[in-house]
This record gives C-alpha cells, sequence and structure tokens, in this order.
C-alpha cells in the first residue's frame, strides 16, 4: 500500500511541476500581447488555461486515490 502512496505522490509532483510550467506559459503570454498593436494570444491563452485545469483535476484525482487507499 505505502509503495501505492509513493507512486501516487511521484504523479503529483510531476503534475505539479507541469502546473507551474503552465502558469508560467500564461504569464508569458499574457505579457506577450499588445492590443495597441494588434497582438492577441487569447487562443494560447485559453489552450494553456485549459491545460492547467486539466493538471488541477489530474492533481485532484490523485489525492482522491490516495486518501480511498489509506481508508482502505
Amino acid at each position: 500500500m505505502q509503495d501505492d502512496i509513493t507512486a501516487i505522490e511521484q504523479e503529483i509532483a510531476a503534475f505539479e511541476k507541469e502546473q507551474a510550467e503552465c502558469v508560467a506559459r500564461i504569464r508569458a503570454l499574457q505579457a506577450e500581447e499588445d492590443p495597441v498593436n494588434g497582438v492577441f494570444r487569447h487562443a494560447e491563452i485559453h489552450a494553456a488555461k485549459q491545460d492547467k485545469l486539466r493538471l488541477d483535476t489530474e492533481i485532484q484525482f490523485c489525492k482522491n486515490r490516495i486518501n480511498r487507499r489509506r481508508l482502505g
């Protein structure tokens, strides 16, 4: 059981790293936008936000799996 939990915690760590990269990408894309000159990154920002939400869900799913294993 502890081996399963350790593996799931490693998955969570990988998802959290990917999520941090995604947040950094969102900020970079937002910084690149320049409405005055007609530079918009709305499609890329939207896709990155969707990916971040997916990662949020994956992390929550992993935490739920850990809780189910601990509760038996």
